[in-house]
């Protein structure tokens, strides 16, 4: 117990606005292979790119799939990954993303948070979040992306940059927003990371409002979620979710899964939903 205090009192001596206590990233290795996928979602090893973009002093390392000129003229998914050390946890789900409809049906851009894989830094704290998604903003603006062909995508955790952005705070408008597993409070982050219930205003000023993200996006909004989500609790996702008042809303919440939710719901039905509401 004095180890634990002792851990938790350095963190609020040393953390910035977001703990990293509270964060999982670590390194990766970005060794994409069609060796860890489901044969019916192989991703054509000539359309697995990898790129950097600047974020102030730090460098963002992000992944595309599929052409460079399909990001002009077609729709691209915009995945905005969980609590996982890198890009590498997230491979499997977005070669699905990749091949929803057929194969290389949609591009699909995912890049690690400053502190994750191999993007330099640390996040701190809602400007570095939005600042690491203003870069990629950028990168998919200069190759012709418009928003009308933009599907933002956030996973867990991917809801803190992806809630401000949705409410105006994106270079490229979102008017197409999956949220599956969306985490709505800090101090739920906290107590999963630390295992203890302590508040978050223990160790960080990150308390951000995804309620009223919600309220302020005046596009589509795709929420998926479990009703045993111990990550995520449904009732905490439930009441900012529904704050929700923009031109087309829909929940698809699941019974006796986890957060897990891909894996648990199976491909079939996960991709099923989404696909129908990219082509709503």
């Amino acid at each position: 117990m004095k180890k634990i205090l002792f851990i938790i009192l350095l963190g609020l001596a040393s953390c910035a606005d977001i703990s990293y206590a509270m964060l999982f990233g670590g390194s990766g290795d970005y060794n994409f292979s069609n060796a860890d996928l489901d044969s019916a979602y192989f991703i054509d090893e000539d359309k697995i790119h990898h790129f950097t973009v600047p974020s102030e002093d730090d460098t963002i390392h992000g992944m595309f799939l599929g052409d460079f000129s399909q990001i002009e003229n077609d729709t691209i998914i915009l995945y905005l990954h969980g609590n996982g050390p890198s890009m590498d946890d997230f491979w499997s789900t977005v070669a699905v993303l990749a091949n929803i409809g057929a194969q290389h049906r949609y591009g699909v851009l995912m890049y690690d948070y400053r502190g994750f894989g191999k993007s330099t830094g640390a996040t701190q704290n809602a400007s570095t979040m939005a600042s690491d998604y203003d870069a990629v903003l950028i990168w998919l603006e200069n190759r012709g992306l418009t928003s009308n062909r933009m599907v933002v995508f956030a996973n867990s955790l991917g809801s803190l940059p992806a809630g401000p952005a949705a409410a105006g705070g994106s270079r490229i408008t979102v008017e197409k927003l999956v949220m599956e597993v969306p985490q709505s409070s800090a101090d739920v982050i906290m107590q999963n990371a630390t295992g203890l219930s302590l508040p978050s205003s223990m160790i960080t000023e990150y308390n951000f409002d995804l309620g009223q993200n919600m309220e302020d996006y005046l596009g589509e909004l795709l929420w998926m979620h479990a009703e045993e989500d111990g990550v995520a609790p449904l009732e905490t996702a439930r009441s900012a979710m529904r704050r929700h008042e923009g031109i087309y809303y829909r929940e698809e919440v699941y019974p006796n899964v986890g957060h897990g939710l891909r894996w648990d719901i199976g491909n079939d039905e996960w991709t099923r939903v989404i696909h129908e509401f990219i082509l709503n």
